[in-house]
């Protein structure tokens, strides 16, 4: 368990960093020489063939400054097997493997300090050791894109109230029936989306089939994650983007896609200082490989209904940039915090990126839905019917304070099963991401900057832009996916 205790406007872990070793250096014979075999106690499960580490790190381990080291490329596991050697991989130093996300996270590490007055210090030491290429603070990621609200006592799940009349209105804004009903139209079965997120209950009456992939285990790293969405954040999104369409059962997704989930959430969860609750954020070894994996398997869409303030670490940008320029479109929320003056969250903020913003049944900007002008679209956002869990779950805990002790779990925040009606722009971006995987599998173009410049130039003008092109609470105009298709 890496144990970290961030408030709700923190913008990066507290005694986290991303440290990269340079292949030539941690290769050479000097660098052989110069390092030490770390020992069992830091955490370490590598493969056969380990490299001695770096002088900086082995330096601060020596020191008593280092707790636990991970490494994040999928490469350091033997087949799954811990091994008793605790220097840096040979694996990690370098790869002859042709996947580009492999190759990138080859020698990369998550490392955690034992005081977090001690991570500046440990940055600057590692920025000026030869043998490191980037170290990084790790940003705090959460879901909902959006820090828990200040002094929730309540689910962080919104709107429980059905829209008027109970039928799905987010569907018929964006004119669903009509692009369906398009004599050219194509469903996007060939295309390959990936949901990035607290994971999916693959069994849901209606998401069954339409799971083709659930990526969850991670057995050599410390962080407890087991298959089940706890949270129900991934299985309502991706309910919204792949749901059964018309089986008579709750709702309608709004494409036929090849889905592909990563849960990227531990199932332990950190105290917040300012909500006072126990909540559960993006496990950083966790979201890098998933975004690995999704250069490795050539990935079409990525939604990330995820954010934070923090600027994007090294490994995390060089991952995005990647990813666009090998054609994958992802798409982000744009934040929950219009409330507190629009904090810029990311990733939705990395350039390239689709910016989603939420929008409710009269066009009007939703009031929690960020601004700012980096916003590429809205989407519906606002009362969401879509799928959850069918079995129990919470989204976090109230914090129970027993004398002068620190903070324990209490009551769980519960949450419902089955469906249910969730709003945040964390709910329009899946939308975003359905009509970017129709826009791919009727144009046949697999190009990032071309299917977001589509979605901008098709996107419906709302009265809100008095006319205008482009308005910071909406960026281009509201998600339409006829205009799209047509």
């Amino acid at each position: 368990m890496i144990e970290r205790v961030p408030s709700a406007r923190s913008e990066y872990f507290d005694r986290l960093l991303f440290v990269k070793v340079r292949s030539e250096a941690a290769t050479a014979p000097a660098a052989k020489k110069a390092g030490t075999i770390l020992p069992a106690s830091l955490g370490m499960v590598v493969a056969p063939g380990a490299l001695p580490m770096p002088g900086a790190l082995a330096r601060m381990h020596r020191t008593g400054l280092v707790r636990r080291l991970t490494p994040v490329g999928r490469a350091a596991v033997a087949k799954g097997k811990a091994v008793k050697s605790f220097a840096m991989p040979a694996a990690f130093i370098g790869t002859k493997s042709e996947e580009r996300g492999a190759r990138l996270t080859a020698g990369v590490s998550l490392v955690e300090m034992e005081h977090a007055s001690d991570v500046r210090t440990a940055q600057d030491e590692l920025a000026n050791d030869p043998s490191v290429e980037f170290v990084s603070r790790v940003p705090i990621r959460y879901f909902l894109a959006r820090a828990p609200r200040r002094r929730a006592k309540a689910s962080l799940t919104a709107a429980k109230a059905a829209p008027a009349s109970g039928s799905p209105w987010n569907l018929r804004k964006i004119r669903w029936r009509e692009a369906r009903a398009l004599p050219h139209f194509k469903d996007a079965d060939k295309v390959k989306v990936a949901v990035l997120d607290t994971g999916v209950d693959g069994k849901h009456p209606d998401l069954a089939g339409r799971v083709a992939a659930y990526h969850w285990q991670h057995p050599d790293t410390p962080s407890v994650s087991g298959p089940n969405d706890i949270v129900g954040h991934g299985t309502h999104v991706s309910g919204t983007i792949a749901a059964a369409i018309n089986n008579g059962l709750g709702i309608n997704g709004i494409c036929r896609c090849k889905l592909s989930v990563w849960k990227i959430f531990s199932d332990e969860t950190i105290y917040d200082e300012w909500s006072d609750i126990f909540t559960y954020v993006v496990e950083p070894v966790m979201y890098i490989r998933a975004l690995a994996d999704c250069l490795d398997e050539g990935v079409d869409v990525i939604n990330l209904s995820i954010g934070g303030p923090g600027k994007p670490d090294a490994q995390e940008l060089q991952l995005f940039n990647a990813l666009m320029a090998n054609g994958t479109t992802i798409v982000a929320a744009m934040g929950n915090e219009r409330e507190d003056g629009s904090p810029t969250s990311y990733p939705a903020a990395i350039p390239g990126v689709v910016a989603v913003g939420a929008t409710s049944i009269d066009d009007s900007v939703a009031n929690f839905s960020n601004r700012g002008d980096h916003i590429s679209v809205c989407a519906p956002g606002k009362a969401i019917w879509s799928t959850l869990p069918t079995y129990p779950g919470q989204d976090g805990f109230e914090a129970a304070h027993d004398g002068g002790g620190p903070p324990k779990e209490g009551k769980p925040l519960r949450r419902e099963t089955d469906y249910d009606s969730w709003s945040g722009t964390s709910m329009a971006t899946p939308h975003v991401t359905a009509a970017a995987a129709l826009a791919i599998a009727n144009s046949g173009v697999h190009d990032s900057d071309k299917t977001k410049t589509l979605l901008e130039k098709k996107a419906a003008r709302v009265p809100g832009m008095s006319g205008k092109p482009f308005h910071p609470d909406y960026g281009h105009g509201r998600l339409d996916l006829y205009a799209l298709l047509r």
